[in-house]
Formats: C-alpha cells, structure tokens, sequence
C-alpha cells in the first residue's frame, strides 16, 4: 500500500488467553479461535483493535479515538493483521517449559516482515529446516536438552543445537523480552518440525471446567450450567503488524498491559504489548 508503514507488535500471554469462536458441537464447548488453513492459534486483528481503542478512549475521549481508530462514518488511520502465534510454551522434562515454534511459524513471519519493510539489519534471519531423523533444533547453550533428545509433554524428540537456532532465539528474545529474562528465553527455546509444531498446537491448549451458578445459588436449575473452555497457556507469544499513514500510530498504541478475549473478571486474557518501534 503506498505511503504505508508497517510497526512489528507482539502479544506475551501473562494469563491463559480465551480468544474463542462462539458456541461448538464438538466436546469443548467454547473453542479458540484458529487459523483455517494451518489450525493453529490466531487472535483477530479486530480484537486487538477494539481493546486498543477502548484504552485510547479512556484516555482521550471519543472523539480522537474516532479519528484514530474509526467509526461507522469514519475511515480508521490504522489496521491491524491478526496476531499469529509465534512460540508456544510447551512442559519439559528439563528446563521446566519451552517456547517451541517450527521453521514454518519463523518463515511466514520473516517472509511478511521482509516484504513490510520492518526486518531491518536482521535480514540475516534464516529459520533452519529440520533434516530427515531429526526431529528439533535447540540452542547451543540450552537447558532443555540432555543427550541430544528434548522431552516435550509425551514427545521425545531427537535435536541438535544450531546456530541458527540461536539466532532466531536471540531475534525473538530482542523484540519480545527484556534484558533480565534474554537468557532465559534463549535457553528455553526450541524449533520444531512442522508436524509436530501442529501437534503441539493441537494438544497444548488448556481446556477447563467452567461453572455458573444460577439464581438459587446452585448449578442447577435457572440460569446455572457447566460447560468447558480451551484458552492459550500463558508464556505463548503471538505476531502481527500495525499499519498507517506515517506518524498514524505516534503516541498512540504504546507497549504495556493489555486484556485480550473473553473472562476478564476472571483474569484470563493478560498480555504484555510490545511495540517494536
């Protein structure tokens, strides 16, 4: 889009994120929201939009949030893509959680970034492949790893430490983490074969029990029901871009502690926005 410029954002669940879909007939009764083509975990652009909004209202009124953000006469300065996720965090044997992602997660980002114009001076970023008897790639100084093999929930998957690996790992703890937590991003990272990153995807979801009670008090009768709810586990990171006209998004979207999805008041959806200016 001409005199369009693109701003890297990122989401880091600090709470379990219920970006769902509505009702479903399958056996969760509230699902996430997912990607069609890949299935894997996606927060709407809009979604991120409207929460961005509201807190620019509270601060400014409605009338600079209509001129920033839109209304229904009004034509909205910004856009944001939908939120892809990046890693998801996944349990370990050792190391106690990793943030595992797949050379196809890397390559769409990398890929959309490039031709956004936002990669910079790290357009030396090559997500590595995952050779035939190999089932993960690590970093080289990682504490996931014993003996070449990672131990991911019920996985057991052979790896070796690349470079590349670490790479990416330092390109993601850069833009998402800060200083303090770099190392502790970097050792805990993982690049997965595509299968198994949508296995991952597929399995590592949090699905709970939920509970209304009715007016009497109880589970029963009027108004109470039990029903069960997938949510993203908390540490998972999700991508995306804002895009606008130049100086659009000045002092407008501004990295800090947003709510995403549905259960606020049950502290579900906390994330930290970060911005990468």
């Amino acid at each position: 889009m001409l005199n369009t410029v693109a701003t890297p954002i990122y989401l880091h669940a600090i709470t379990p994120i219920h970006s769902g879909t509505g009702s479903s007939s399958d056996v969760v009764d509230l699902p996430i929201a997912r990607e069609k083509a890949t299935g894997w975990p996606v927060i709407p652009g809009s979604s991120l939009k409207g929460v961005l909004a509201w807190e620019h209202e509270k601060l400014h009124g409605l009338e600079q949030r209509g001129a920033i953000y839109g209304t229904q006469r009004q034509r909205s300065t910004l856009a944001f893509t939908d939120m892809r996720i990046l890693c998801m965090p996944v349990r370990s044997f050792f190391g106690t959680f990793a943030w595992v992602t797949s050379p196809l997660a890397l390559d769409r980002y990398v890929r959309d970034a490039r031709a956004l114009g936002v990669l910079h001076d790290r357009d030396n970023l090559t997500p590595p492949s995952i050779e035939d008897g190999l089932d993960a790639t690590v970093c080289t100084n990682s504490e996931i790893v014993r003996e070449n093999r990672i131990y991911l929930e019920d996985l057991d998957l052979v790896s070796e430490p690349r470079e590349a690996t670490s790479k990416a790992a330092e390109f993601i703890a850069r833009a998402v983490m800060g200083d303090e937590h770099w190392a502790g991003f970097v050792s805990r990272f993982a690049i997965v074969s595509n299968d198994i990153f949508d296995y991952i995807c597929e399995t590592a979801t949090e699905v709970v029990a939920r509970i209304a009670l009715g007016d009497d008090g109880t589970t029963s009768g009027s108004g109470g029901n039990l029903w069960y709810e997938e949510a993203v586990p908390a540490e998972a990171i999700f991508a995306g871009f804002m895009l606008g006209v130049p100086g659009s998004g000045d002092g407008v979207v501004a990295s800090g502690t947003v709510q995403i999805g549905g259960n606020a008041g049950v502290g579900r959806g906390l994330c930290r926005l970060v911005v990468d200016r």
